[in-house]
């Protein structure tokens, strides 16, 4: 019976050894520095320390934990020695020889072993390629056409070649190391098949093109990728991109890469909160509404959501669907710079640039000098065809009175809505300013949310002006 007891009570034990042996890098190295450092991709951009230490000629990085699976990268004081794969929760303990920062040996790691083969082969087919187009820019400068054509076909079938050859070690390297981190990493490094060839002569069907194969070979199930640097700039290519297409386009695509990162709920979470930081905070370069509204579609279709998020995501959806195009835009009282008060609605003209503001806040007040020199707006303004109505929506009535007196243009109505019930009704989202609709003459919105270089090509769109 003791004897049992013993085993069990060794059994239990078992797991806390395991996780006490945490993680260790032994690296025996003949250059001299001063210090180690362990460096954790963050998410976002950079690589950030972990672990540093005194540097020798063995220097242990220890921690008590496992590292979480990921990109790494180890440096002498700020020369990068090499990257580190992480695949797994266990065994944690590798040794690496260090004789150069272009001589470097994973001793027991095949992963990393396998990945610094890899880079350098990888590297070593970019150079021949590097090299072919070298040999054309050369050539450029001396050949007749009639030969520099005949030389372009010759290296683009040698190029094709290395490329072909490039892709094949791809797949090698993906099958000897299935199920790995380092598999998953050359899988999304593959190349996008070429596009057709009249795509070239279309600059706008290439960009779908790159937009609709952007995350072709990546692995949403795999949510080790999340802490690698390959999908945050993919990330960015992908969103630079969207902002050149019509906001609805542009949100289809984003919808529909949200709907492939379904295949893992953090992975989901991860490109949903990337893209919301990018597409869906107000006062980012990025932030587009129709974009976002798509987003949020998508997120409140997705069952793997927690009801927390469901319900942040509906609140934004009902913030974001307020005053769409094609709504009435909310009627509230109005005192007019002239002392009287009416409505929004009491405003008669076929067309109203509606412009909400605060006097004194800084990008009102840069807008509203571009405003008055815009010269289509001052020519549809001119025209009686469009009136400028500007709205103070917040409760300092002195702050108006002085706006009114020292920076008012003429040209505009100028109104405020003294009884508050923009912000206590919650009639309009108003959360960034200034905030500018367009509306027609029964107040229907036409333009929402549009800003100062567009006004110009909307008057001409909507021909208030030609």
């Amino acid at each position: 019976m003791k004897k049992i007891l013993i085993i069990i009570f060794a059994l239990t034990l078992l797991p806390l050894y395991s996780v006490a042996q945490g993680f260790t890098l032994t690296v025996n190295s003949s250059i001299h520095a001063d210090s180690l450092h362990l460096k954790m991709f963050d998410g976002k951009r950079d690589f950030c320390d972990t672990l540093s230490v005194p540097f020798s000629a063995k220097t242990v990085l220890k921690s008590k934990s496992v590292l979480r699976p990921g990109h790494y990268q180890v440096y002498a004081d700020t020369s990068l020695l090499f990257d580190l794969l992480i695949s797994e929760q266990k065994k944690q303990s590798m040794t690496v020889r260090v004789n150069g920062l272009e001589d470097v040996v994973f001793e027991d790691s095949p992963e990393n072993a396998n990945c610094l083969e890899y880079n350098k082969k990888s590297a070593a087919y970019q150079n021949q390629r590097a090299a072919l187009r070298q040999e054309f820019q050369d050539a450029q400068k001396t050949m007749q056409p009639y030969m520099l054509q005949t030389l372009a076909e010759k290296l683009m079938a040698q190029d094709q070649q290395i490329m072909q050859e490039a892709e094949a070690y791809k797949r090698q390297v993906m099958e000897e190391n299935a199920g790995t981190l380092l598999a998953s990493i050359v899988q999304f490094s593959q190349e996008i098949p070429l596009p057709p060839e009249e795509y070239y002569r279309n600059r706008g069907m290439l960009l779908v093109y790159t937009i609709e194969h952007a995350f072709d070979y990546y692995p949403f199930a795999d949510t080790r990728m999340l802490s690698t640097p390959m999908v945050v700039y993919r990330l960015y290519e992908f969103a630079a991109n969207l902002l050149y297409l019509p906001p609805e386009e542009a949100g289809r695509y984003a919808a529909l890469l949200l709907t492939q990162a379904q295949a893992d709920s953090r992975t989901y979470h991860f490109f949903f909160e990337w893209l919301q930081k990018t597409f869906g905070t107000i006062g980012t370069a990025y932030w587009n509404e129709e974009i976002y509204r798509a987003m949020l579609k998508n997120a409140l279709a997705y069952n793997g959501l927690s009801q927390s998020d469901r319900n942040f995501y509906q609140r934004e959806m009902d913030i974001y669907n307020k005053n769409l195009p094609g709504n009435v835009a909310p009627d509230f009282p109005v005192l007019w710079s002239d002392g009287t008060k009416s409505s929004l609605h009491a405003v008669e003209s076929e067309y109203l640039l509606l412009y909400f503001q605060n006097p004194d806040c800084p990008t009102c007040t840069e807008v509203r000098g571009r405003l008055a020199v815009n010269d289509e707006l001052n020519r549809a303004i001119a025209s009686g065809r469009l009136k400028v109505v500007t709205i103070y929506f917040e409760d300092d009535e002195a702050l108006w009175r002085r706006y009114l007196q020292e920076k008012a243009n003429p040209k505009y109505l100028h109104g405020w809505d003294f009884q508050g019930e923009i912000n206590a009704k919650d009639l309009y989202d108003l959360r960034a300013i200034p905030y500018m609709f367009i509306l027609d003459k029964d107040k229907k919105i036409i333009k929402k949310d549009i800003v100062e270089n567009e006004i110009s090509d909307a008057l001409k769109e909507l021909k208030i002006i030609e």
